[in-house]
């Protein structure tokens, strides 16, 4: 197996997987003002986030970690 061109999207069942999580994690996000088009990540590959007045278009794997950060540090200073 060559490592530098793995691709997770080969695996069956992954890609389906990361966008539910992601839109379960856009409407955690809701209560800290943060906003996902979740849209445009599942059909143009990339997700819009506005978070703290700055606005993010990442792919697919950093918008769930981004939005992972952002619900989890919710989380801690509740």
């Amino acid at each position: 197996m060559n490592l530098t061109k793995f691709d997770l999207n080969v695996i069956p069942g992954y890609r389906p997987w990361l966008e539910a999580q992601i839109r379960q994690l856009s409407i955690k996000a809701l209560s800290t003002s943060t906003l996902t088009c979740n849209a445009c990540g599942e059909i143009a590959g990339t997700y819009i986030i506005e978070y703290q007045g700055q606005t993010f278009r990442l792919p697919g794997e950093e918008a769930y970690a981004l939005l992972q950060f952002v619900v989890g540090s919710t989380a801690t200073t509740e």
